[in-house]
């Protein structure tokens, strides 16, 4: 694990690290709240989305990279909107500056997001839906940091598996079928209700 970098204890990333017979890759998952980056070569880091979002940042000079995995809080009446904004702002800039304490430079760094799907409940009459307000957070976010974003997969009805190869900038998107949907469903908004009480501090190949 020296050559890699965990949002979390290095031990959690062992528990979450396999063989992948599919890909004959060594594989890492990121669950939400977290963040992964890889300078091993020959791996693979995989996270499940439905609303959340996942950005992949690839640097393209070290081939090196990495992939977070968030989701903002609801900034209804429970949540301000700043404490939302400075969620999100965490989670990408703690990717980033990863990558760039590797060597990364930020003239050289390619990024490419996904998720934001719609599968969360409505939050009443007029509410924007949360998988709609985290891609127009992670776009926003971009633009202002200066970044362009190479490619992305954002919005619509469906749960996501993204697969990041770091050693190449490949990301493969796969979405899922109905009967996983439940399972995500339910994990993001147990996530959801944690985050209210938290104080807050290459190419794409599209599979349907």
């Amino acid at each position: 694990m020296s050559s890699d970098t965990w949002g979390g204890a290095a031990e959690e990333a062992e528990r979450r690290r396999w063989f992948d017979p599919t890909f004959k890759i060594m594989a890492v998952k990121v669950l939400p709240g977290e963040h992964y980056v890889s300078t091993a070569g020959q791996e693979m880091i995989v996270t499940v989305l439905g609303s959340c979002v996942a950005a992949c940042v690839w640097d393209t000079r070290l081939r090196i990279g990495g992939m977070n995995h968030f989701m903002l809080p609801d900034s209804g009446s429970d949540v301000p909107v700043d404490k939302a904004m400075r969620f999100g702002n965490f989670a990408m800039e703690e990717l980033i500056n990863d990558v760039l304490r590797r060597g990364g430079r930020r003239d050289s760094l390619e990024i490419k997001v996904f998720g934001g799907g719609n599968v969360l409940p409505g939050m009443g009459a007029g509410s924007m839906p949360i998988g709609d307000r985290n891609s127009v957070f992670v776009r926003d976010y971009l633009a202002a940091e200066g970044y362009r974003i190479a490619a992305e997969d954002l919005g619509g009805p469906h749960p996501r598996r993204i697969h990041f190869f770091p050693r190449l900038g490949k990301v493969i998107r796969l979405f899922l079928k109905k009967d996983v949907e439940r399972a995500v469903l339910n994990r993001e908004i147990s996530y959801r209700s944690r985050l209210q009480t938290v104080e807050v501090e290459g190419e794409v190949e599209l599979f349907d």
